[in-house]
């Protein structure tokens, strides 16, 4: 007989399962530059490179975002697992750029089962749809982060094409995947037809904001090191990758407390803000600054604004709980690929420094005026 854990520990395998699909997402991300100059690639590749993510996870989100509705939640995630633990076992054993094209594309795939299928687990395990959404906030939040944590600190120790930082998240995933024996399934709706992806009514201006958020993040993650390496100082991408990502954890306690849309009003300021910081640190090659940037805007990336609108998301979604959270990771992956391709080709056209320009007040524009048609639309003059 398969023995069913308590509720605490279903929720601790899930959230485990969600923080590792998460923190292999950006374990390669300090090493992009290093894989695609030894292939003769710049800046343009890396941004391709990059953005194979989304070509996983946006077909995933868009016509399987509530697949977990017939497949089941539990049998989702383990999927998604088994996905990610082949995405990074390629790299180990094919330590090569185009590699990285295939195991990137895995990685989006991975997450887009996971995403829906962990806030829905969660909602109804929990019986609290707000308890789900703190939980994959905070733990999707610090995993696409520490995944390129992890790889920094490594490459510290020793430079590596293949650093311990893939052996170890590999591991811990395996013994995750192996665990999820012990919870139990939940009950699937084998009559629902419809497992695309959901943008409820009324939530698009939401969904554009974290789209600029998540736009600053992926530029991090993808253009930015190369800046860095270019004074000397590439081994803190890692960090500032983290920081992006991760340290909204530390403002979403904060958020939770606040009106969702008073949470998104306060990352109108710090994103901009956090970026203009950031690129003037890189200008300079002050990592104090950089890091000092990507900490402002992560609070608004992975916090204020990415809670806000993921507790609106998952609010208007009601019953749809699962397609909803999918429709809400649409307009983060947007944001998280596009600007960042754009970029790395206008990057090797005029440079890497001049194109975080063109991108920081892209930034500025965006955040104004989404600042100003929500207000329009709250006051009901815009609908």
């Amino acid at each position: 007989m398969v023995f069913y854990a308590n509720l605490r520990f279903q929720t601790i395998i899930i959230v485990s399962a969600l923080f590792l699909v998460t923190s292999a997402v950006n374990l390669q991300a300090p090493l992009y530059a290093k894989y695609a100059d030894l292939s003769g690639y710049g800046n343009g590749m890396i941004a391709v490179v990059f953005a194979a993510y989304v070509v996983g996870v946006l077909p995933i989100l868009v016509v399987f975002g509530g697949i977990s509705e017939r497949i089941g939640r539990k049998n989702s995630i383990f999927l998604a697992l088994v996905i990610a633990m082949l995405a990074t076992s390629l790299m180990i054993l094919v330590p090569k750029i185009q590699t990285l094209i295939v195991t990137r594309i895995l990685q989006g795939v991975a997450f887009g089962l996971c995403a829906g299928a962990s806030s829905a687990y969660l909602s109804e395990s929990t019986g609290r749809a707000s308890n789900a959404a703190r939980y994959v906030a905070a733990t999707t939040s610090i995993g696409f982060g520490t995944g390129a944590l992890i790889t920094s600190a490594s490459l510290l120790y020793t430079q590596s094409l293949v650093p311990s930082s893939y052996w170890i998240i590999t591991i811990i995933t395996l013994c995750t995947t192996a665990s999820f024996v012990l919870i139990p399934e939940q009950k699937k709706n084998q009559r629902t037809i419809l497992i695309s992806a959901q943008i409820p009514k009324g939530t698009v201006l939401i969904g554009l904001t974290i789209t600029t958020a998540w736009a600053v993040s992926g530029l991090t993650a993808s253009i930015l090191p190369a800046q860095l390496i270019s004074h000397g100082i590439g081994n803190w991408s890692g960090v500032a990758i983290f920081l992006v990502m991760g340290i909204g954890a530390l403002a979403q306690p904060i958020a939770r407390k606040m009106n969702p849309l008073n949470s998104i009003k306060v990352g109108f300021a710090l994103i901009p803000s956090g970026f203009l910081i950031l690129l003037f640190g890189s200008m300079l090659g002050n990592i104090v600054l950089v890091l000092i940037g990507a900490s402002i805007a992560g609070l608004a990336c992975y916090g204020f604004t990415y809670l806000g609108g993921l507790a609106l998301f998952a609010k208007a979604g009601g019953e749809h709980n699962a397609r909803a959270i999918s429709g809400y990771y649409i307009f983060t992956y947007v944001g998280f690929s596009i600007p960042s391709i754009i970029t790395g080709f206008i990057a090797d056209t005029v440079g890497i420094f001049t194109a975080l320009i063109y991108f920081g007040l892209g930034i500025v524009l965006a955040n104004v005026l989404l600042f100003i048609l929500l207000q329009l639309q709250i006051t009901k003059k815009v609908y």
